[in-house]
């Protein structure tokens, strides 16, 4: 049977761990001297395994003291374990659901509203946080579905004690009315959920308890941003829908006049004047002229150097004028020339402001702003090397040691590369519309340009994996090493719908696929039939090459020499991997001793190199297209 004092060793040292990689990661970020960089990185991978065992034996302890049927007893001590991770902003997926789905049954026998808020929201974020970027219908229903359940307990309020818990019931009618997509599914539900929401904060019981809580009035103006979001897709509403939802906006414009609705600049007046616009009370270009200037003139600009909650505000502020205007442009549906001249009168601020967000400026609440930002702002930039680089810069800088490795593959795949154009250069006809010999010499720049952004590019699906799996604290479970696997199709996803990435779809969905087509993953995609097989085959050794080298980065494993890894291309050549590249890279004696500094002590500059890019105090180097 599981006892207190196992509970609290547990919830101790497993912190401990936690912000003993934190700490190492947050001296990465702010050491300057090469050399001491590279000796505290090499000190962190040593640690990373240390936590890595410890996390799992403190695992398995705590499972096997645990009785088959949890007791009441231990159903109280896990909830306190599982609460004090979540205060303490530890998520990690596998820990707290696990936790909280062993204990919900015997609190749903207590019917205790307290502790039912508690876990249903815990569930719920949890659930969200882990699926929602990857796009996981299945598990984003799971965490609506606890989200449903938590605010259900707001009709036994007054029966609960914990001022915290009660603004989970806010927090959670928040999360369902933004995950609600954009009126596209459950349109009645976002709008009922609105009203609900703000009868629930005018109840007499509500206002006795917590009229003066800021967090919950915080929650509340979220609430109201949140909901005039979805006026981006208005227009599927139906004609009754579309009259409720204006009424309620009222309500919400009512209060930003009566805040600061008149201040130029202000978020209330961004609320104002968007509801102008959509009640047709003030034209498109009226409204574009008072957002542009705005963004242009009257919003401060944050200073990057203070993790001040004002800069903070200010970043948002930025970024709702920017895809307030970007929204208001779309229903227009101007000529192009048209829409670039509007777009140039306010993108190139916007983009100085949002783009340059450094990694350690509130890097928590900054990651899905930037992929926010990323959506909003792609189709308005023009040119396929300003796309990628945008794409680099929001996405996948933001994930460090993703953007590392796909530094490390573009630089290996780059080297082979050379090698194949000169050595085996019919590997390469049929690339991109390219079908001589002849053609791939006076191609060459452009080829080498294509593999080194394919490197670049290829792990884009990681971005959107969940953080507790990119942490590798600990072995990953059923569902993570599911959803890890699924970083290839997210990011083909991602690439379709992005103009310059199409080109590379197919390594980014098939670069973990093998050469033979008959194992690798997604299982049901064929990469022997693309057009750019030979280029999937390339990053695909690229890959397994960094991979498995890797000394740094990776938890689970040591990391093995080049040639040793070599051994392992050449046996497994003809069936994972593509044997005419596996040739050109064991017959290169330059390339092969190119590869071992590069993935021994290269490797370090490489890192570094990265680093100071994602700290913005070195620019990245893109090859011409």
């Amino acid at each position: 049977m599981l006892e207190r004092k196992l509970a609290e060793k547990f919830r101790k040292l497993y912190t401990e761990n936690s912000l003993k990689l934190k700490t190492y990661e947050d001296q990465l970020f702010t050491l300057q001297d090469p050399f001491d960089w590279i000796q505290l990185l090499s000190e962190r991978s040593y640690v990373m395994r240390e936590v890595y065992e410890e996390n799992e034996e403190l695992m398995a302890e705590l499972w096997e003291n645990c009785s088959e049927e949890i007791t009441p007893e231990e159903a109280e001590l896990l909830y306190d374990l599982a609460i004090g991770l979540f205060f303490d902003d530890h998520h990690d997926f596998v820990v707290l659901t696990e936790f909280c789905e062993k204990i919900l049954p015997v609190f749903i026998d207590m019917d205790e509203p307290e502790f039912l808020a508690a876990i249903y929201h815990v569930l719920g974020t949890e659930y969200a946080q882990f699926y929602r970027s990857v796009g996981d219908k299945t598990g984003m229903q799971t965490a609506l579905q606890y989200f449903r359940k938590s605010i259900k307990e707001a009709s036994r309020y007054s029966q609960i004690s914990s001022p915290e818990v009660r603004e989970f019931i806010f927090q959670d009618y928040l999360f369902l009315i933004t995950y609600l997509s954009g009126f596209y599914t459950e349109k009645s539900e976002s709008i009922r959920l609105y009203d609900e929401v703000w009868a629930l904060w005018e109840n007499e019981n509500v206002q006795k308890l917590d009229a003066d809580n800021e967090q919950i009035k915080d929650f509340l103006r979220i609430i109201d941003d949140a909901f005039m979001a979805k006026s981006k897709n208005i227009d599927i509403l139906t004609e009754e829908d579309r009259d409720k939802y204006l009424d309620l906006l009222g309500n919400s414009n009512k209060r930003a006049e009566a805040g600061e609705g008149d201040v130029v600049g202000s978020p209330d007046f961004r609320t104002c004047v968007t509801y102008k616009w959509l009640r047709g009370e003030m034209p498109s270009e009226e409204v574009l002229d008072v957002l542009i200037k705005s963004i242009n003139e009257i919003i401060p600009a944050p200073d990057f150097s203070k993790n001040d909650p004002v800069n903070f505000e200010l970043v948002m502020r930025h970024f709702k004028y920017a895809c307030t205007s970007i929204m208001i442009l779309e229903k227009m549906e101007l000529e192009e020339s048209a829409l670039d001249e509007w777009t140039e009168k306010f993108m190139p601020k916007s983009m100085s402001i949002l783009a340059d967000i450094p990694y350690r400026f509130f890097t928590g609440q900054m990651q899905p702003l930037c992929e926010q930002w990323y959506h909003a702002a792609e189709p308005v930039i023009k040119g396929e090397l300003n796309k990628v680089q945008f794409i680099m810069q929001m996405i996948v800088r933001r994930q460090p040691f993703t953007y590392i490795h796909s530094q490390m593959v573009a630089k290996i795949a780059t080297l082979i590369g050379q090698q194949i154009i000169e050595k085996k250069p019919d590997e390469l006809i049929g690339i991109r519309g390219i079908e001589t010999l002849e053609d791939i010499q006076k191609n060459k720049a452009y080829l080498l340009s294509f593999i080194t952004i394919s490197g670049l590019v290829h792990d884009i699906g990681k971005c959107y994996i969940p953080d507790t799996i990119n942490r590798q604290n600990r072995s990953l479970n059923t569902k993570e090493y599911a959803t890890i696997r699924k970083h290839s199709e997210v990011g083909y996803r991602e690439a379709k719908g992005n103009s310059a990435l199409v080109p590379y779809a197919d390594v980014i969905l098939g670069h973990h696929k093998h050469y033979d087509g008959l194992h690798g993953y997604p299982l049901n995609y064929d990469n022997t039939e693309s057009p750019i097989r030979s280029i999937i085959d390339l990053i695909s050794i690229a890959d397994s090459i960094e991979a498995g080298t890797d000394t740094l980065t990776r938890s689970y494993t040591q990391g093995k020499d080049f040639k040793r890894l070599l051994k392992e291309l050449q046996s497994e050549a003809g069936t994972r991997y593509n044997p005419n590249i596996v040739k050109v890279i064991e017959k290169s004696p330059e390339l092969i001793e190119e590869l071992e500094n590069l993935t021994g002590q290269g490797r370090y500059d490489m890192y570094y190199k990265a680093m100071q890019e994602i700290l913005g105090n070195a620019a990245e180097e893109f090859p011409d297209m």
